[in-house]
């Protein structure tokens, strides 16, 4: 998710999900007009430049844009739903048609969108269209068989045009031309801002929804939009944030939800009123501070202060808000009451991007700082553990970018992350798959070794060697068979025995959005299912049309197809649950251990709690994805409890273990809705009595 904004002519640039607020003197920028990622550094050229989505890239190259990693809905704009940087570089693709003639000034990464803001300050989007998030009246998705170029320009009102684009989950929103904000997509939690719970761009286009009120006088110099909420500066340099508000990501010291008008109470059908949009103070950033740049992520928000502090708000977990602890923020205090994130001494921040369940601030010396959930490297310091939990950012160190790199421009997806380098260059880490990456492989960067390891995404810039796709090497003879693992002894005749939780104690006007959500995402990935079903069908009677000897190979072909549509509906649908980091286990009899663990989120730590987990039992450690994968499932894969509330307590006991033998245990959550697995917790082990 990402906020873009080009530079304009009379030296004012607006907002994206990350803002970068300084141009530091001496700073080697790539040539070309756009500028910020862009309300994470609004004042930046180079913000723009760059965005991530949940599981894609972008960035400009000489007004060009290149876009790389998962394409179920054609959110990289080729035309066609083909995995970009996995299996080769994304030079080696051609730019993304936007119309003849055109180039780009800015982009913005969505969770399965992306949007453009061209050189007539037109935007165009493309990818998933679902809830009219591409703004064309419509919910078709766009770049899957057709150019981006094909739809036209997005219809803001009567000659109306762009400063500043934002992607965000379901969601975007575009500062335009006389700093009016509006957004379209996905409403029912108010993230679009105009106190109803009506999509917008479905069925009509974003101009006809007018500007998001802000009250009298009120206009934005920056919008950022976040996973389930929106924030932007004001023209008066204050913070004003709306959408859903669990865990304070708004600010306001409470969870309320606010720009969705009337929601239904737990009895009854009379509305009860929402806050209203134009009704909001400031978020309170501390006595006499205001924002320079501001960045909405999943389930939390950052800005950098006029004095290049940051502040960080909302979900807490993992340490993504940098201060030392896993506590949310602005739930029942201010935004500002944490004080500043300790960035290191004498450190200041140009830009701030939140992302997934992590956070990193470009500081004022170009390098760069990260923090919160790291299961997969994307906080780029060679390991998996999280930062900002039990220690501050500072204590951390620059992430390495290579020797005498800075970086110019950062920009966060859900679980990676990329870097615009002072020469010019992009490197990438995080989660590797779908090659979101850009490095001709899968594999994930930043877990064991610094993002400096591997070459800079190939992009076709001038004078920057990119990371190669490896040469195969035949080798000499046939290599002898290797040898199989060494059988682990059989699995115990485990008897597993679930606790059931107390009642759970969830604010219903907080779950209920949740469990609405949830109940969208399986309706959708059950018809995007079906609709798989009916092109493989359509394939196989199309294949008994071609002459007998063919007729294999195009069956195989529709097979392969219809496995890669299946992908990406769980893709599209399915979402990675959070991570458990409580789990623990202890002798609890003879031939008896205890298996606790508190409750992840289906959707990362979002509610509802996931409500199925692969628990592994090994005799021996778990330390590696391998020995996860050799370990033995209990409950045949399947761990369910029937709970709702993340951080719910519970326990399995496992009996009929042999006495006096160690036991290792390591648990993964499962979505609710795609079964897709999330990142598996920390080892645990206990002596069985």
């Amino acid at each position: 998710m990402s906020t873009a904004q080009p530079e304009r002519r009379h030296g004012r640039c607006a907002a994206r999900l990350l803002i970068v607020l300084v141009v530091v003197a001496g700073m080697a920028l790539p040539a070309g007009p756009a500028a910020a990622d862009q309300a994470s550094q609004p004042s930046s050229a180079a913000a723009g430049r760059l965005s991530t989505g949940d599981f894609h890239s972008c960035a400009l190259v000489d007004g060009s844009v290149r876009c790389w990693g998962f394409s179920g809905d054609g959110q990289l704009g080729n035309a066609n739903v083909a995995t970009i940087g996995d299996d080769e570089t994304p030079d080696r693709v051609a730019p993304v048609n936007l119309g003849s003639g055109r180039t780009v000034q800015a982009i913005s990464s969505g969770d399965a969108h992306t949007c453009a803001i061209l050189d007539d300050d037109a935007v165009r989007c493309w990818g998933f269209g679902g809830d009219g998030r591409l703004g064309y009246a419509g919910t078709k998705a766009i770049g899957d068989d057709e150019a981006p170029g094909s739809a036209g320009p997005v219809n803001l009102g009567a000659g109306r045009t762009a400063k500043a684009i934002s992607a965000g989950s379901g969601h975007t929103c575009a500062l335009l031309d006389d700093d009016a904000v509006r957004c379209w997509g996905f409403a029912d939690d108010g993230r679009l801002g105009y106190n109803s719970t009506d999509n917008v761009g479905d069925n009509e286009t974003p101009a006809a929804a007018g500007p998001v009120d802000f009250g009298p006088g009120r206009t934005a110099k920056a919008v950022s939009a976040g996973g389930y909420h929106t924030c932007a500066i004001l023209n008066d340099d204050t913070v004003r944030c709306w959408g859903f508000g669990d865990d304070g990501r708004l600010g306001y010291a409470n969870t309320a939800t606010v720009g969705r008008g009337c929601r239904l109470p737990t009895s009854g059908s009379t509305c009860i009123p929402a806050p209203r949009t134009e009704n909001l103070g400031p978020v309170d950033l501390g006595a006499g501070r205001t924002a320079k740049a501001i960045s909405a992520g999943l389930a939390h928000t950052c800005a950098v202060l006029d004095d290049g502090s940051v502040r960080c708000w909302g979900r807490g977990g993992g340490g993504r808000l940098g201060y030392g602890n896993e506590h949310s923020i602005g739930d029942n205090e201010s935004a500002g009451a944490a004080g500043p994130v300790d960035l290191g001494p004498g450190r200041t921040a140009q830009a701030i991007d939140a992302g997934g369940a992590f956070s990193c601030a470009l500081l004022d010396n170009g390098a760069v700082r990260c923090w919160g959930f790291n299961s997969f490297g994307q906080l780029g310091y060679a390991n998996t553990a999280p930062i900002g939990d039990g220690e501050t950012p500072g204590s951390a160190g620059p992430v390495d970018l290579g020797p005498g790199r800075t970086a110019t421009a950062i920009s966060l997806g859900a679980l990676h992350m990329c870097a615009r380098l002072d020469d010019g260059a992009v490197r990438c880490w995080g989660y590797g798959a779908n090659g979101r990456l850009g490095l001709c492989a899968t594999a994930s960067i930043g877990d064991d070794e610094a993002p400096s390891a591997v070459g800079p995404v190939a992009l076709g810039i001038t004078g920057i060697t990119g990371e190669k796709c490896a040469e195969p090497i035949a080798p000499a003879a046939p290599p002898p068979p290797e040898p199989p693992p060494p059988a682990l002894p059989p699995p115990p005749a485990a008897e597993v025995t679930l606790q059931t939780p107390p009642p759970e104690t969830a604010a219903p006007d907080l779950l209920a959005p949740a469990l609405a959500r949830q109940r969208a995402r399986a309706q959708l990935l059950q018809a995007c299912r079906r609709a798989a079903d009916r092109r493989l069908d359509a394939d196989r009677r199309r294949a008994r049309a071609v002459r007998a000897g063919r007729r294999p190979a195009v069956l195989r072909l529709a097979s392969r197809r219809a496995a890669a549509r299946q992908s990406a509906c769980r893709g599209r649908h399915g979402r990675i649950p959070g991570r458990i980091d409580s789990a623990g286990a202890l002798k609890a009899g003879r031939g008896v251990v205890a298996v606790s663990f508190r409750a992840a989120g289906s959707d990362g730590a979002s509610m509802p709690a996931a409500r199925r987990y692969l628990v592994k039992q090994s005799p021996r450690p778990i330390r590696t994805t391998r020995d996860f994968e050799r370990a033995f499932a209990l409950c045949r894969g399947g761990c369910a409890f029937d709970i709702t509330s993340v951080g719910a307590s519970l326990k399995l006991t496992v009996n009929r273990l042999r006495p006096g033998r160690r036991y290792y245990y390591a648990i993964a959550a499962r979505d609710n809705v795609s079964l897709l697995r999330g990142p598996r917790s920390r080892m645990v082990s206990a002596v069985a009595g």
